[in-house]
């Protein structure tokens, strides 16, 4: 995606597909950074926009090995990229937005979108009725972090029996503990802002 300005969140999740490639290190954000991104989001003054910093990624070829996305690849014509720099600030937008997610009734919207488009945009679009889910963010399938992520983090059932926990899963699983304490107390409005 080469794109010299700056883009929204929801401009860079437009019809795209996003994997962190094995040779990339895991989610390495502990408790400071995570305070530093949620201290920069709270001093926004209105109006104002939180600069996550520089994406760099590559469009992704060969993406066959990738067999649950093909019906969103090329049946939706989504397209596949590697995160190559700016996984650690994209993932922690994930989580946060995932933690929103799971503060919000079914029924309920955010700046006037339902839950369900949320979800279809930042988390997972589902196929064959809900039983097949393609995520749009995540790490590749041999990745330790891959079942953690959707298991953990996006709260997916899964018949794997990967329960492999590491420095970096500890790490997921913290920031969105983070997130949810930081959340609970805010209303749908003040959500909103954020």
């Amino acid at each position: 995606m080469a794109s010299n300005g700056l883009k929204a969140i929801a401009g860079i999740f437009e019809s795209n597909v996003f994997r962190i490639p094995d040779y990339q290190r895991g989610y390495s954000w502990a408790k400071k950074q995570l305070n530093d991104f949620w201290e920069d989001l709270e001093n926004l003054s209105d109006g104002q926009v939180h600069y996550t910093g520089v994406l760099t990624l590559e469009k992704v070829k060969n993406y066959s090995q990738w067999e649950n996305d093909l019906w969103l690849i090329d049946g939706k014509g989504y397209t596949p990229f590697y995160i190559v720099d700016g996984q650690q600030r994209l993932t922690t937008i994930i989580i946060l937005i995932q933690a929103i997610l799971e503060k919000l009734q079914d029924d309920e919207r955010l700046n006037y979108t339902p839950k369900k488009e949320i979800i279809e945009k930042y988390i997972s679009q589902s196929k064959d009725s809900g039983v097949s889910k393609t995520f749009i963010f995540g790490y590749e399938k041999d990745n330790p972090s891959y079942e953690f992520l959707k298991t953990q983090i996006f709260g997916v059932e899964s018949n794997s029996n990967q329960d492999t926990e590491t420095l970096y899963t500890t790490n997921l699983e913290f920031a969105k503990d983070f997130f949810a304490k930081n959340i609970q107390n805010l209303s749908n409005q003040e959500i909103e802002i954020y």
